[in-house]
């Protein structure tokens, strides 16, 4: 079997870091602050959505470019001085025996330096990011790709995620999906997309793959 695990919202809680980012930018600019209540709804679809989402209405696209390289600048120098994992991930992780990746909409410069600061990049074969393929989460093709890469057919996967992107990628893919409900998931009961499995602790993984 193998495991393709989401990473902000499942693994990790990364708001607080990604908020402290975006209200730096927008302190350069002269823009509004954004609450990190805010910036859980936001999250999901990539930096360039995010940054629009943020922005309230006030994305021309030189603003929106202009915006994203100074967001882009900031977290990556501060990528995971607040971001932490979620309860029982580290040990759950070390007692799955399957194979596992990381398919997130986050975009790839980023992940690795959380993986391996919060010390959970030994778990993982591969990881791929927002910017990876030309196309991102709900599309299925991250998905199929990855299980491509490690040689596993779709039916032979679990898709394990906090939103409807991940739902909907899995589905997409002919993929099972395990859905947590204490992420982002844009405000939204994730119970709405139809997951094949809703947990509410990571450690309850063990008990239903």
């Amino acid at each position: 079997m193998l495991l393709i695990f989401d990473l902000d919202g499942t693994l990790i809680d990364s708001v607080p870091d990604i908020t402290d980012a975006i209200n730096k930018t927008f302190d350069e600019l002269g823009i509004e602050r954004v609450s990190e209540e805010d910036v859980r709804n936001y999250l999901g679809n990539g930096a360039r959505t995010l940054i629009e989402r943020a922005l309230r209405g006030k994305n021309d696209e030189e603003l929106l470019q202009k915006t994203l390289k100074i967001f882009k600048n900031h977290y990556k120098n501060n990528v995971c001085n607040k971001t932490i994992l979620y309860p029982g991930v580290k040990e759950t992780l070390e007692k799955l025996p399957y194979k596992k990746v990381i398919v997130t909409n986050k975009p790839y410069e980023f992940v690795g330096e959380i993986l391996k600061t919060l010390e959970i990049d030994k778990h993982f074969e591969m990881y791929i990011g927002g910017e990876s393929l030309p196309e991102k989460k709900p599309s299925p093709l991250p998905l199929l790709y990855v299980c491509e890469k490690m040689g596993y057919k779709p039916s032979e996967a679990v898709m394990i995620g906090d939103s409807k992107n991940d739902i909907l990628a899995a589905r997409n893919a002919g993929i099972k999906s395990v859905a947590v409900n204490y992420g982002y998931n844009y405000g939204e009961d994730v119970s709405i997309y139809k997951p094949d499995i809703i947990i509410d602790d990571f450690r309850k993984l063990l008990e239903v793959l």
